[in-house]
């Protein structure tokens, strides 16, 4: 039976991991599932011959909007998603207990720590890792900000996060997006694995577009900032286009809207690896106004989270991004 199963497979080959899951699960009479939320330990079945680790990295959190009198300026950035690997597995290869880690979301920016935080990145021992996507820099005035860097599929990284600029993209990773305009969105991605930049604001307070994907988790939207003293509409986030049950999170409204939550599929989709990996939207970016709304949080699991709108009295806070996740299939 594990001679007809790939011991290594390549997280892009999504036609051939579908081929290995037929086959694991024609070669068995049952199958057993355990689903780590949190670090844990992994303990092999006397009875397993086949082993399918999915792992999903966390997103980054969204930049803190920023404070000053209103002119023109930035909300903060959009934090990027977390990146996602598959490996299947003959059982006989793997030790009897395998250390399994989970990335926590990065925590949203505040006006005490400015920028979002990185996405923790989730592992299955060194064999299997989901990277943690950047987070989203600070609004300020005069300026721009950059959403969080997306890291490259299955490795054991963290995207680098935004400041002014979108957060620069290791091989295979995307850029965090600058400004506004559809000439520096946060990147999308369009293979399997990997991850989505999250959007910057202008220094006239129009948020970016946020990265999307069709394999993927969604980066987070930028927050509103102010174009001269008219406060901005927080930026809709980046999602999974291609599973229907996966929609964009809505920007905050001026004055001072808070930024939409991540759609989060839920378990029973996310083991339907035929629909292209249905991982969690980007929170959506806060709007600037005399307080600042705060960004969206990431969807679970994986999605950036939304960067805060810029505020004449308080700025937004940051969203957090959505968490990471571990499951492990015996047959």
């Amino acid at each position: 039976m594990s001679g007809s199963v790939r011991k290594y497979v390549d997280p892009s080959d999504l036609s051939g991991i579908l081929q290995d899951i037929d086959t694991a699960q024609a070669a068995a009479s049952h199958e057993y599932v355990t689903v780590f939320t949190s670090h844990g330990t992994w303990t092999k079945r006397s009875t397993t011959s086949i082993v399918q680790v999915f792992v999903v990295g966390a997103g980054g959190g969204g930049g803190f909007g920023g404070t000053y009198t209103p002119g023109s300026g930035s909300g903060g950035g959009g934090g990027a998603s977390g990146s996602y690997d598959y490996r299947l597995f003959d059982a006989s290869l793997l030790t009897s207990t395998v250390a399994v880690t989970v990335g926590a979301g990065g925590a949203g920016g505040t006006s005490v720590s400015t920028t979002g935080g990185s996405g923790g990145v989730s592992s299955f021992g060194t064999l299997v890792a989901g990277g943690g996507g950047g987070g989203g820099g600070p609004g300020s005035l005069s300026a721009t900000s950059g959403g969080g860097a997306g890291p490259p599929p299955g490795r054991n990284f963290q995207g680098a996060v935004g400041t002014t600029t979108g957060g620069g993209a290791a091989v295979f990773g995307n850029n965090g997006g600058t400004g506004s305009g559809s000439a520096n969105p946060g990147g999308s991605v369009n293979f399997a694995g990997g991850s989505c930049g999250g959007a910057g604001s202008s220094a006239t307070g129009v948020p970016g577009v946020a990265g999307f994907s069709s394999n993927s988790a969604g980066g987070g939207g930028g927050g509103g900032g102010f174009n001269a003293t008219v406060a901005q509409n927080g930026g809709s986030s980046g999602y999974n286009v291609s599973y229907a049950g996966n929609t964009a999170a809505s920007g905050g409204v001026a004055p001072g809207g808070a930024g939409g939550g991540g759609n989060s599929p839920g378990l029973t989709a996310l083991f339907a690896l035929a629909s292209n990996g249905p991982l969690g939207s980007g929170g959506a970016g806060g709007a600037a106004g005399t307080t600042g709304g705060v960004g969206g949080v990431g969807g679970a699991y994986g999605g950036g989270g939304g960067g805060g709108g810029a505020g004449s009295t308080a700025g937004g806070n940051g969203g957090v991004g959505g968490a990471g996740i571990v499951i492990i299939i015996e047959w």
